[in-house]
This record gives C-alpha cells, sequence and structure tokens, in this order.
C-alpha cells in the first residue's frame, strides 16, 4: 500500500514538472529573445535571460542554441542592414554562446558580419575572441581577427600579430605565412588587399562567408578603381591645367585606355574639384586612406 501511494507521488511529481516545462516554453516562444529598444544593452527578453543560466533550460540547451541561431540567421539576411539589425545580431550571437560555447558558425558569421558595419568592429572583435577562447586550436579564429582589425580598424600591427598567430596553428592554411607577410608588406594598398581576399575566397567553402568575403572583394575593387580615376584626374590637371568635366575625357585625352567596370553594376562618376565616386557606394572604405 505505501509503494503504491509513493508510486502515485512520483507520477503526479513528473506530470507537475512536464506542466511547468511546457507553461515555460509557451511564454519563452511567445516573448521577443530581446528587448525590442536596442538602443539599451540591458534590455533583454526571457530567453536571453535563461542563457545566462543554462542550467534553467532543462536540458534544452542545444535547442534554445538552434533556435536563437535560426532568428540571428533571419536578422542577418537583410541585404541593407540596419544599426538596429547589427544591435539585435550581436546580442543573439551572445546568446547563442551562452547556451552552447562549442558552437562555432555563430562566432565566425557574427563577426564576419558586425565588422561590415564601422560601428560594430568593438564588438566583432568580442565575438571573435569569445569563439577564439572556445576553441583555441582553431586557427581561423585569430585569423579572422586579423581581419577584421586590418579591413574594419585599419590597424595593421594587430592585424599582423593575429594572422602570424593563425599561421604558427596547426592544421592552418599553407598559404597564410606568405600571404600575410606580403599584405602586411604592402599595407593600405588596394591590390595587395585584393590579392589576401580572393585567396581567401578560393579556400573558403562555406556559402555564407563566401558572400561575406565576395562583398569586400567589391569593396575593395571599388576603392582601387577610385584611387586609379583620381590619380588619373591629377595627371589631367598637370597636361592641360584643367579638371576634365567627365571621365571620358581621360580616355580621349590618352590618360586612360578606358573607365573600369563598377563592379555593383553602378557607374562611376565625376564630382567637382576632381573628386570620382561611386553611384552605388556611399562611404568609402577608410582603411585604404593614406595618412
Amino acid at each position: 500500500m505505501i509503494e503504491s501511494s509513493e508510486k502515485k507521488w512520483v507520477y503526479i511529481a513528473v506530470i507537475g514538472l512536464l506542466a511547468s516545462m511546457a507553461f515555460s516554453w509557451r511564454i519563452a516562444v511567445s516573448r521577443p529573445l530581446l528587448d525590442p529598444d536596442l538602443g539599451r544593452r540591458d534590455g533583454r527578453g526571457l530567453i536571453a535571460e535563461i542563457s545566462l543560466r543554462p542550467s534553467f533550460s532543462f536540458g534544452l540547451k542545444n535547442f534554445l542554441a538552434d533556435i536563437v541561431w535560426l532568428e540571428a540567421v533571419q536578422v542577418s539576411g537583410s541585404m541593407k542592414m540596419s544599426k538596429g539589425d547589427y544591435n539585435r545580431l550581436y546580442e543573439l550571437v551572445n546568446v547563442v554562446a551562452n547556451f552552447d560555447p562549442r558552437f562555432e558558425i555563430p562566432y565566425l558569421m557574427g563577426g564576419l558580419l558586425l565588422g561590415d558595419s564601422p560601428d560594430h568592429s568593438r564588438e566583432a572583435l568580442q565575438v571573435l575572441n569569445r569563439g577564439k577562447a572556445s576553441h583555441p586550436s582553431d586557427w581561423r579564429f585569430p585569423f579572422y581577427i586579423g581581419y577584421t582589425y586590418y579591413f574594419s580598424l585599419g590597424d595593421t600591427p594587430a592585424a599582423g600579430e593575429s594572422m602570424m598567430e593563425a599561421a604558427r596553428l596547426p592544421g592552418s592554411a599553407s598559404y597564410l605565412a606568405g600571404l600575410t607577410s606580403r599584405l602586411l608588406t604592402e599595407a593600405r594598398e588596394p591590390e595587395a588587399a585584393l590579392s589576401f581576399l580572393e585567396t581567401i575566397f578560393q579556400q573558403e567553402s562555406d556559402p555564407a562567408r563566401r558572400a561575406v568575403l565576395e562583398r569586400r572583394i567589391r569593396e575593395v575593387t571599388v576603392e582601387r578603381d577610385l584611387q586609379a580615376l583620381e590619380s588619373a584626374v591629377e595627371s589631367y590637371r598637370e597636361k592641360t591645367g584643367a579638371v576634365p568635366r567627365e571621365l571620358s575625357d581621360l580616355v580621349r585625352a590618352g590618360i586612360l585606355s578606358g573607365i573600369p567596370k563598377e563592379p555593383n553594376g553602378g557607374r562611376y562618376l565625376m564630382e567637382p574639384g576632381g573628386k570620382v565616386r561611386s553611384d552605388r557606394v556611399s562611404q568609402r572604405l577608410r582603411v585604404f586612406q593614406h595618412k
């Protein structure tokens, strides 16, 4: 009789626990992962709070990490991410890492995408360094940290230190040491950067990371072309004493054999005073602006 009573109470406890988990899950999925006020760094949703105490996830840590990562993928899928999108991506990637520190893809993708935003370069480094701490033998983390230092912050010494660290790790790409040396020798040169990027692009197998690298190749190509066109404008000015009215004047004067093709499908345009711009790119890459 006593044994039967004990079994009954065990069943009741199990049913109560399952009901509690179901109720908590309904609340979790009905509330935002993060507070919609993305300007506040302390605004968090229920799942983000649970991620700070993974023991409260009732053994669902990996499942919750996947759910949050799917939302991060949706946020980063926009062709034109806003500041709020980048803020949200940063928070989501950190929530994923709280649940599953060994899940390496969010660190790599989050770091690369955040590095595309001039306002989020430091957050990119934080994400990549967190990944590096969880995966100390993976050469990709110091490599992409160096990539971020170079292309997002223009910090060549820090870039070189991180990339050489990557080159020393077991399993790193064989081309890395020589390529890094060339890049740093020709620092702030778009041609060297393009060679560097194209080599990485050919070696990268992940489609999402290839897309990020391809976009950066187009950005560097635009900067290279703008520098070449402005140099040609200066040659025209020295030759004629005036600024050309349009870029085709550079071809007619024999200074250029042709106007380069804008890689984003746009056009290069002449501006008053001799500056040249792309009609598809609003900001030039600061890393290649010589001081």
